[in-house]
């Protein structure tokens, strides 16, 4: 089983705190949002960002994987906060969830960092609308290049 760890604000790290039991959330909805360019040019690419909406928590979370892992059915996501006076070792919470066939699809023409910029701020502005906290994690390094 794969798992990640994500990095969130102190108050999504309290609202997913009250609401994970025995690493499992009320309601989530996953899929692969796979980026490729719009023209069909030979050295033309694609990445694909998993999404985890966590409904229940008004949060969620996208990231991207190396491209010699694989996601497996089953994955475990561990959230953290920052320490604070009130927490100064945060505990993991832990979250198992089976991830789904849906696959969705965006083009836009670009590098890789080009297109995870794009679909991360369209992402973003997306759950904003909806009330909904986003996190990008860029596992791949994409960001690094």
């Amino acid at each position: 089983m794969l798992s990640i760890g994500c990095m969130v604000e102190n108050e999504d790290y309290d609202r997913l705190k009250s609401i994970i039991k025995d690493e499992t959330i009320p309601r989530y909805f996953t899929y692969t949002l796979t980026v490729k360019d719009a023209s069909k040019a030979k050295d033309s690419s694609s990445i694909k960002v998993y999404v985890i909406e966590l409904t229940s928590a008004n949060l969620a979370i996208g990231f991207t994987l190396p491209n010699i892992k694989k996601l497996a059915k089953e994955l475990l996501v561990a959230f953290t906060a920052s320490p604070d006076a009130q927490r100064p070792n945060p505990e993991y919470l832990r979250f198992k969830c089976e991830f789904s066939d849906n696959q969705r699809k965006a083009n836009y023409d670009g590098s890789n960092l080009e297109k995870l910029e794009y679909i991360g701020t369209w992402l973003e502005k997306t759950f904003e609308k909806k009330t909904v906290m986003f996190y990008l994690f860029d596992y791949q390094g994409i960001g690094n290049t």
